[in-house]
């Protein structure tokens, strides 16, 4: 994979949230893209980078298992994200949004 500038990233990382916040993406299908589009590393190299097993990762990508904040917040937090509050309603999410 062929690496992308700063911009791009940041981009990449925008459309990725956006899509996770209005439900088009899964969390873990989020990390995947994020993982995989973002930063071009296979799931070991990120596990290590982040400091939790592969394993770990593979689950969460493939949306399985139910994984403590603190685990999602470590391997959210190379694209500047964490677990946070969201509105379940896309409408009241644009609302807010909007204001």
């Amino acid at each position: 994979m062929q690496p992308i500038s700063v911009s791009e990233r940041k981009s990449r990382i925008n459309q990725v949230i956006h899509a996770l916040l209005m439900g088009e993406l899964t969390q873990g299908l989020a990390l995947k893209a994020l993982r995989m589009e973002v930063l071009g590393i296979k799931q070991d190299a990120f596990a290590k980078m982040v400091g939790v097993s592969r394993k770990t990762i593979s689950e969460i990508e493939n949306d399985r298992g139910a994984f403590k904040t603190d685990i999602l917040d470590k391997v959210f937090k190379p694209f500047g994200l964490k677990v946070g509050l969201v509105p379940v309603s896309v409408s009241l999410l644009s609302s807010v949004l909007n204001e």
